[in-house]
């Protein structure tokens, strides 16, 4: 989680990678293992744990997280790390259709985000609140007033 914990790591992180633009949008969301395909395939074709996303106004730019220890209970950011050659571009023009909601009807402390792409459907969960990553409250609330229904 060090390489991703303030805006400036996740800023100079994403310029590094030639995905930074006049528009970006810092988040955090952990695999919607509820939602998302398992197994030896689902684990081929969605090689994560988590996501941290930088969204323009191109598209989105990906790096996908792995649990460094695996958590017992619940999902736990601090434990995350950005593996090698875990960056993806998705150009709008790829993508189908985004949507956030509520994960829970019951709660609104997280968010599903479902990001749909010519040929994959990313399941994504996020949490509200990342205390430890103080850019992603914001940014989130800013993403999630584009897409939420």
């Amino acid at each position: 989680m060090e390489k991703f914990n303030t805006l400036e790591k996740v800023q100079k992180l994403f310029e590094s990678l030639g995905c930074e633009s006049k528009e970006n949008c810092y988040f955090v969301t952990f695999k919607d293992n509820s939602r998302a395909k398992s197994g030896l395939v689902g684990g081929m074709e969605y090689p994560y744990d988590g996501v941290l996303i930088n969204k323009t106004e191109k598209g989105f730019g990906i790096l996908f997280l792995r649990y460094e220890k695996m958590p017992l209970l619940k999902a736990d950011i601090s434990k995350m790390i950005i593996p090698e050659n875990a960056y993806q571009f998705i150009p709008n023009e790829e993508i189908s259709k985004v949507t956030v909601k509520k994960h829970s009807p019951l709660s609104s402390k997280v968010k599903s985000i479902v990001i749909k792409t010519v040929d994959r459907k990313h399941c994504l969960v996020a949490n509200v609140n990342e205390p430890l990553i103080p850019y992603h409250n914001e940014n989130l609330a800013k993403f999630a007033s584009q897409y939420e229904k």
